[in-house]
């Protein structure tokens, strides 16, 4: 569904004039891969590949600049032949010309950004990432607060590098997940390709391949696991709350930032609860009855905080 969005929001720009050089070479490349097939009428993909062998040809001649403005005229003419998506949803076109971007996301959302080079990036509730426009130099950096997965462009000779306020990660090509909300554990989930992992201001670095997992605090500092089921971890993705077993403590920041509420327990042996279960796109009401249900607690709901009750109060 992500991908779906994703290519919407991408061919969009490109039909408005307001995508960047490289969603450009991204869309033409998605294009010719075969990817957005399902999302464009016969007569407009005919047309668009034409537009893309001509600009091969005239590469050599031309400004890059001077065939994108060619491309965009001739979409324009066929925009009429265009059905991918319903008229009454416009996917937002967001352009900058600011050298830096900073892009927060709200309590109770999640959004997602595409960067310069192609590279995918999904924002957890009350996450943000601060980026360049374009990047240059011999590395592309951005740094984040909160909640990302990160789906980075290959490019073995400009290594990808996210800085957080505990650990600097390190990557070349991969798919994987940060986490790094203040007073949380701090945690990287990879789920394909290989991540550095390093230690601010220190040459200590911790190496993770497909399915490793390492979280870092004070108290227990960095435990790395090999192998391991990242299913529970990158439910987010999919608005899924998920309990594994964890305490009722561990999960409410969770639920707080996906329902942009306040939880209060009335007592603090109510945190130490556990349950298991994945509720999917569920309504705030559904899973607390859930909750009820599960954990013989009760609960009270005054506008944006609940109190949670032991049963027998």
């Amino acid at each position: 569904m992500e991908d779906l969005d994703f290519y919407k929001t991408l061919i969009c720009r490109y039909l408005s004039g307001a995508a960047s050089r490289s969603e450009v070479t991204l869309f033409f490349r998605l294009l010719e891969s075969g990817e957005l097939d399902p999302l464009i009428e016969d007569q407009l993909r005919y047309d668009l590949r034409q537009e893309l062998s001509t600009i091969r040809k005239r590469n050599k001649e031309r400004r890059i600049r001077w065939q994108i403005g060619i491309a965009a005229s001739i979409l324009l003419c066929v925009t009429s032949l265009w059905f991918f998506l319903p008229h009454n949803e416009t996917p937002k076109a967001e352009r900058t010309n600011l050298v830096s971007t900073t892009k927060n996301v709200a309590l109770g959302q999640i959004d997602s950004v595409l960067l310069s080079d192609g590279t995918k990036v999904w924002l957890n509730a009350g996450s943000k990432i601060e980026y360049p426009e374009k990047f240059d130099g011999g590395e592309r950096k951005v740094k984040i607060s909160g909640e990302a997965f990160f789906d980075v462009t290959h490019n073995a000779k400009v290594p990808f590098v996210i800085e957080t306020e505990q650990k600097q990660v390190k990557v070349y090509g991969t798919s994987f997940n940060v986490k790094s909300y203040k007073d949380e554990k701090f945690t990287v989930a990879v789920k394909n390709g290989k991540v550095g992992v390093k230690e601010v201001n220190s040459d200590k670095e911790w190496l993770l391949t497909k399915n490793d997992l390492i979280t870092y605090s004070e108290k227990s500092k960095a435990i790395l696991l090999r192998n391991q089921n990242l299913e529970t971890i990158l439910a987010w993705k999919q608005g899924d709350i998920v309990f594994d077993g964890k305490s009722l403590a561990e999960i409410l920041p969770a639920i707080q930032r996906k329902y942009n509420i306040k939880i209060k327990l009335s007592h603090p042996n109510i945190g130490k609860l556990q349950m298991i279960g994945r509720y999917k796109n569920t309504s705030l009401s559904t899973l607390l009855e859930a909750m009820k249900f599960s954990l013989n607690i009760g609960y009270e709901k005054k506008g944006e905080l609940v109190l949670i009750t032991t049963q027998d109060r």
